[in-house]
C-alpha cells in the first residue's frame, strides 16, 4: 500500500458484448467506433480518484494520457475501476470526466482543461468479477463530440462518492506505462497505465436502451490475482 502516490445512458446491447467471457481480458476495448484503448490488465491494482461527499471533497485524482495520429471526434468514455478500504460497492451518485492538455509530459493543470462533464449517476456501474476480493466494474459515459487534433491529451475519472470506501482507477496496458495522481494536494507520477477507452459511438438512438481520517485513505493499492 501507498500513501499519496500511488446523463450517461448505457448501452446494454453493446455491453453483453463486451462482458462477453471471452472479451473480459479486453475490457473496455473493442466497441465498435473506438480511437483508442489501454484494456484492463485483469489484476487488481487500483489508483485512488475520488471526490469525497463525507468531507474530504477531491482528495485524489487519477489522470492517464493518450497520444491520437490524427483528428479525432471522441463522443464517448469507458472505463475500469473498483472499490477497497473496505472492498465494497459504495453509492455513487456522480462522475466527473475532465480531458486536459499535455504539458511536458504532465497533464496541464494550469490552464483550464478541454474538455469536462459533470454527469449525475453511477455511468452505467457494471460488475466484472472480484480480484483477490476487490469488486471491479466497467462504467460508461456519453457525451456530445470533442474535437480534438493529433496529440498527446490526459484524462481523469472521478466519482462522487462518501468515504467509506474509497474508488480506485484499475491498472491497464498497452500505454507508456505511465500515469500522474494528486493525493491530498501532493502530485506525482504512477508506474502503470490506467483502463480506458475513447471511441465515436453516437449517443444511443434507436440503440436498445441499456486520527483525522486521513491516515485511512489510500493512494494506491496493489493487489495480484491469487
Amino acid at each position: 500500500m501507498k500513501l499519496g502516490r500511488g446523463k450517461n445512458l448505457f448501452l446494454a446491447t453493446l455491453c453483453v458484448v463486451v462482458l462477453s467471457a471471452a472479451g473480459w481480458a479486453q475490457l473496455p476495448c473493442g466497441v465498435p467506433g473506438q480511437i483508442y484503448c489501454q484494456p484492463w490488465d485483469g489484476g487488481g491494482n487500483l489508483s485512488s480518484s475520488q471526490n469525497d461527499t463525507n468531507g474530504f471533497g477531491n482528495f485524489a485524482t487519477v489522470y492517464d494520457n493518450f497520444t491520437l495520429k490524427t483528428s479525432a471526434d471522441i463522443t464517448s468514455f469507458h472505463w475500469v475501476g473498483g472499490y477497497f478500504n473496505p472492498p465494497a460497492q459504495g453509492p455513487i451518485t456522480a462522475w466527473t470526466l475532465t480531458f486536459y492538455n499535455d504539458a511536458a509530459g504532465i497533464p496541464d493543470l494550469v490552464n483550464p482543461p478541454i474538455f469536462t462533464l459533470n454527469s449525475p449517476g453511477t455511468a452505467g456501474e457494471t460488475f466484472i468479477n472480484a480480484n483477490s476480493g476487490f469488486p471491479t466494474y466497467v462504467y460508461w459515459l456519453y457525451f456530445k463530440s470533442v474535437d480534438v487534433g493529433p496529440g498527446t491529451y490526459w484524462a481523469s475519472v472521478v466519482p462522487d462518492l462518501g468515504f467509506p470506501p474509497q474508488w480506485g482507477w484499475a491498472s491497464g496496458t498497452g500505454g507508456d506505462g505511465a500515469s500522474y495522481q494528486c493525493f491530498f494536494g501532493t502530485c506525482g507520477a504512477l508506474g502503470s497505465d490506467m483502463a480506458f477507452a475513447l471511441d465515436q459511438t453516437p449517443e444511443p438512438g434507436t440503440f436498445v436502451l441499456l486520527g483525522t481520517g486521513i491516515l485511512g485513505l489510500a493512494g494506491t493499492i496493489r493487489r495480484k490475482l491469487l
